[in-house]
């Protein structure tokens, strides 16, 4: 697997080398017309030089920013004004806005990183039909598709709207009309991707300009401001010394975390060269900002060693190397000192002016192209009059964003009078509304079964203002399948929707009895309906309609144990979904609950109707370091149906796993497994696991014997893989037999 920091480091060379960036060439352009103030000091400051804080970029090395601003807060040292690059950006406006080291210490070290550097969100907020695609095991990459077929990729790899949830809630949820009237000056570098000019935030949305400032090209969107398209300002000045001259500083404290080259020996395979080539760029347009150093500036260059840009679990190292490197160039540091006094009036002055939440004097939302923009209206519910409550503001945010049509659902605050405006930025995905998503399964028994699919999905989103979408997957393999709906809202909640459907599947049946396999058969079922429902917003849905089933089973070898031939079914069909869990495959939390019914009205066999019940439920539960989920399936049946119409079966991985896949045909049974795992170190997000599973069957359709209890226990190692789920697992039961497994996606 690849790294974070080799796919950071892979991105973010190819973008330098589209670039044709150099330092040379690097034009300084002020994000905003309006001309710098000179912010005022403290009385009684005026006669010592004004300081202007430098914090390089070098991602989650930049934590080591925070061990030097602990260092210069204890030793009395003020700083008149900071300009940040990338990560540099992130703590600068941090401090500027009025955080202490501290705070920013702890909301550094508390942060999910893992998490914020995530395109997902948490399940249980997607919508119903999002979640419903989970149990497909489809690859995590989403691809476009044109007008005309061509494909179309996403242009950033990881979405950054949960990380500006988090930079909101460090910069108080406020703003200002210029970052001079911030408690300290502050001043964000950024690269305008078009023209390779460097661009400096001093005015504007303060979030706005620090994801500027750290939009890696391809890992990170860029951001559209003005009339720039703006990515990570390492790219022209990742130590923007100059930039601080400009601000305020007749002196300057630069703070290089950038990494060193690579040496020849690590040098050895293309990602390391791609690395190197971003690392050599970097140090073009840092060479030239650190020479310009005079006597009387202060360089402090944390050792940080092997940590990396994407170290970012490893705060708290970082926060202390750069700590050790403040304390030793205290020496230098100390000349800029001032008395306890001034100290504390420059103190309480940063902090007591913090950035504060003003009322929400309007709120303007930006038209989507393709989505109905009563979506963002109607879910944002914004108060205006008072402070935007953030915690809602960002919930009702992430409802929207879960929904799957926008790539970013920015927001910017700027300031009106004595209140703030909200611009709200819905950014639809530059690749859609034609999506496609492809899967790959295959398993083996290691007894001769050896199943194998190839799956394709096609979503067309937004056919009409009510959120119509046409979603078509096709399948190839062992089992093949073609599958299509049209799902129309009659209202843009979809709290009433209709959706025609029609899908074709052939796959193999096995027949065994008493153990052994005695035939093989072609089971192939047309169905097509008219469901009428309503969506239970992230919750689940309800459905009801009628359904055209024909069927058709052919014996290709063994003795005939079914009545060949063909079958029709006309009925009624009713389902309800309930889908909360956290994971659909290793779940930890919540519940999910699938009741289907069908009522036979007219079947070719002699009997008139029928009526089958059946259902699924699961429960998950966090226990000690893992987790344990309950689950319960059962089916039962009222009159009875052609031999081979609808048939369901037992035996499998996780579906009584010590019998062989299709090994108990049963229209009517309970089932029930009780499965624990827990994470292992071999790799992140694999697990250890063990499962206790029993079956009744009432009615079992190719046994001679009267055996009606089954049991099973496995055992199985797990990975929740970008491919889908690995599972390697043998299993015994009563049966006397043992199973082994090795699966990629759910193939038993």
């Amino acid at each position: 697997m690849i790294t974070r920091q080799i796919m950071v480091s892979f991105l973010l060379s190819l973008s330098v080398l589209g670039a044709s960036v150099a330092s040379s060439a690097a034009v300084q352009t002020s994000a905003s017309s309006a001309a710098a103030t000179v912010a005022a000091r403290p009385a009684g400051d005026q006669a010592r030089p004004r300081i202007g804080l430098v914090l390089g970029g070098g991602g989650a090395r930049g934590f080591a920013h925070i061990g030097v601003l602990k260092v210069l807060e204890e030793n009395r040292i003020p700083v008149d004004c900071v300009v940040g690059t990338s990560i540099g950006s992130l703590v600068g406006a941090a401090y500027a806005a009025g955080r202490s080291s501290e705070e920013m210490t702890q909301r550094i070290q508390a942060a999910n990183w893992d998490d914020l550097l995530s395109s997902s969100l948490p399940r249980q907020i997607n919508s119903y039909r999002k979640k419903n695609d989970d149990a497909l095991g489809l690859i995590g990459l989403e691809l476009g598709l044109g007008d005309d077929l061509s494909i179309k990729l996403p242009n950033a790899a990881i979405s950054t709207q949960k990380i500006e949830f988090f930079l909101r809630e460090l910069t108080y949820a406020g703003t200002v009309r210029h970052f001079d009237d911030l408690p300290v000056q502050y001043r964000a570098v950024a690269t305008d991707l078009v023209t390779g000019q460097m661009v400096v935030f001093e005015d504007g949305d303060i979030v706005t300009a620090m994801r500027a400032s750290m939009a890696v090209p391809g890992v990170f969107p860029a951001v559209n401001s003005k009339d720039y398209v703006l990515v990570d300002g390492g790219l022209v000045r990742n130590m923007p010394i100059d930039v601080a001259r400009q601000t305020c500083a007749d002196v300057v404290i630069a703070i290089d975390v950038g990494a060193e080259p690579l040496k020849r020996e690590e040098l050895n395979s293309i990602f390391s060269v791609a690395d190197q080539y971003t690392r050599l760029m970097m140090v073009q347009n840092v060479k030239p900002q650190l020479d310009s150093l005079t006597a009387d500036d202060v360089l402090i260059s944390p050792q940080l060693g092997s940590m990396s840009s994407s170290d970012f679990k490893k705060s708290a190292e970082m926060i202390k190397a750069g700590e050790l490197a403040a304390l030793v160039a205290l020496p230098q540091l100390q000349r800029y000192a001032v008395s306890a006094g001034q100290f504390a009036s420059w103190s309480q002055n940063r902090l007591g002016r913090h950035l504060q939440s003003r009322a929400i004097a309007s709120v303007e939302v930006k038209n989507p192209n393709q989505v109905n923009p009563a979506v963002l209206e109607n879910a944002l519910e914004v108060k205006t009059g008072e402070p935007l409550d953030l915690p809602e503001f960002h919930k009702n945010l992430a409802t929207v964003y879960a929904r799957g049509d926008f790539s970013q659902l920015d927001y910017e605050l700027h300031r009106k009078g004595g209140d703030d405006e909200l611009h709200i930025l819905p950014i639809e995905k530059s690749w859609g509304p034609n999506y496609l998503n492809f899967g790959i399964g295959v398993g083996t028994d290691f007894r001769g079964s050896t199943p194998w699919t190839i799956s394709a999905m096609y979503r067309r989103t937004w056919i009409n203002s009510l959120g119509a979408e046409w979603k078509t997957l096709a399948r190839v393999g062992t089992t093949e399948e073609i599958r299509s709906e049209f799902y129309q809202p009659l209202h843009l909640d979809g709290l009433a929707f209709i959706a025609p459907y029609v899908s074709y599947k052939t796959e193999p049946l096995s027949l065994w009895l008493d153990g052994k396999q005695f035939g093989d058969y072609e089971y192939r079922r047309l169905t097509a309906g008219v469901d009428l429902g309503s969506t239970l917003t992230k919750y689940g849905e309800a459905r009801l309609g009628p359904v055209l089933n024909l069927y058709k089973l052919k014996e290709n070898i063994g003795i005939p144990l079914f009545d060949g031939g063909s079958a029709r079914d006309l009925g009624v069909h009713a389902s309800l979904f309930y889908d909360q869990l956290d994971n659909y495959f290793f779940p930890s939390d919540g519940e999910y609950l699938n009741l289907n019914a069908y009522l036979s009205v007219k079947n070719g066999s002699d009997i008139n109707h029928y009526f089958r019940l059946g259902g699924e439920f699961r429960t998950a539960r966090k226990l000690a370091s893992g987790a344990g989920v309950l689950t319960v399936r059962a089916q039962e049946q009222v009159g009875e149906a052609p031999d081979f119409v609808d048939i369901r079966w037992l035996g499998g991985f996780l579906n009584m796993s010590s019998y062989r896949y299709q090994e108990l045909l049963a229209n009517r049974f309970l089932y029930a497994s009780l499965q624990y795992y827990q994470p292992t170190s071999l790799l992140p997000k694999s697990y250890w696991g063990l499962a206790l599973e029993g079956a009744h069957l009432f009615e079992q359709l190719n046994a001679y014997d009267e055996k009606r209890w089954r049991s099973s226990a496995a055992a199985y190692l797990a990975y929740d893989s970008f491919l889908g789920p690995i599972y390697l697992g043998m299993a015994y039961g009563d049966n006397a037999m043992w199973s082994a497994y090795f699966m990629l996606g759910k193939q038993f």
